[in-house]
């Protein structure tokens, strides 16, 4: 039987206010139930300018049309406008996700700084971040939050290793095929990792002239059966400008028979498996500007 999870980050203020309203109407039409993970603090979203130099970085900006999908108002957060913190301001919006039945789950506390700079933060700084981020998560939803995800599939080994400090069911910090348990420094990381397995609508979108339609046939084709297979999605995108596109994907997924499933309510099959551990590694994904951790 071929299953599927839904991933939807939430990585801007705009995502959600608008785009998480759109995805819970979709979702409850179809019945199905996705694994949501928001980001919380301040949307700096105009600081993503300084990918300007990265490869690939202008051709997907081009190619996918960004200033449609994000809107001008959120690409001058944090540089011309000043970077709201979001989770004050959306609190009913994402609380809105848990009352329909939807997993909850931390993204981020700051997304773009997570993103370009992981690197070169120190140590205080992750764990700051991630204090943050677990913080507000409990403020939203009175509860310690059970997952979390990485911004653009990115970690390292610090943190790998202050993440696990959270006790996590699992986390979701990097690309691949299958779940797995790192290994970090010669120790597996009791975290499980579910790594997004199916690429996006937007790195493929206009990849070798393919359009939306183009774009989902190719999706369900790459759904492997008794597998793990997790496609992520943005309340930006398939919540705002694309939300004609994502709405006739999940059609297709009911038209196809294909079973859908959270991330939480999937785990304890995949750690019931026994699955492997194995080192993260680095790579580029086609249609993604700059590196993705591997699993």
């Amino acid at each position: 039987m071929k299953t599927i999870s839904l991933r939807v980050d939430v990585d801007t203020l705009e995502g959600s206010l608008e785009g998480i309203p759109k995805l819970l109407h979709m979702l409850d039409r179809h019945n199905i139930q996705a694994s949501f993970y928001f980001s919380f603090g301040p949307d700096n979203s105009g600081r993503a300018i300084r990918r300007i130099f990265r490869k690939g970085f202008l051709s997907k900006m081009f190619r996918t049309g960004a200033g449609k999908l994000y809107g001008f108002k959120t690409m001058l957060y944090g540089t011309l406008l000043p970077a709201p913190i979001i989770h004050p301001k959306a609190r009913a919006e994402m609380q809105a996700a848990q009352s329909a039945g939807h997993e909850v789950a931390i993204h981020a506390w700051d997304h773009v700084q997570y993103h370009d700079l992981l690197d070169k933060k120190s140590r205080k700084w992750l764990q700051e971040w991630f204090k943050r981020a677990h913080d507000a998560f409990e403020t939203v939803f009175l509860m310690k939050a059970k997952g979390a995800v990485s911004p653009a599939w990115r970690c390292n080994d610090s943190t790998l290793e202050i993440q696990e400090q959270y006790q996590l069911d699992y986390a979701g910090d990097c690309r691949g095929f299958e779940a797995f348990y790192p290994v970090v420094n010669n120790k597996v990381i009791s975290t499980l990792q579910v790594p997004t397995t199916l690429p996006t609508l937007d790195e493929l979108l206009g990849w070798n002239g393919m359009g939306p339609e183009d774009v989902n046939s190719h999706i369900l084709n790459l759904i492997r059966d008794d597998a793990l297979n997790v496609y992520a999605l943005h309340t930006e995108v398939e919540g705002g400008a694309l939300k004609d596109t994502f709405a006739a994907f999940l059609q297709s997924l009911k038209d196809n028979q294909i079973h859908t499933r959270t991330h939480a309510d999937w785990v304890p099959a995949l750690k019931a498996a026994g699955p492997p551990s194995k080192v993260i590694t680095r790579c580029e994904v086609e249609g993604r500007a700059g590196w993705v951790s591997w699993g």
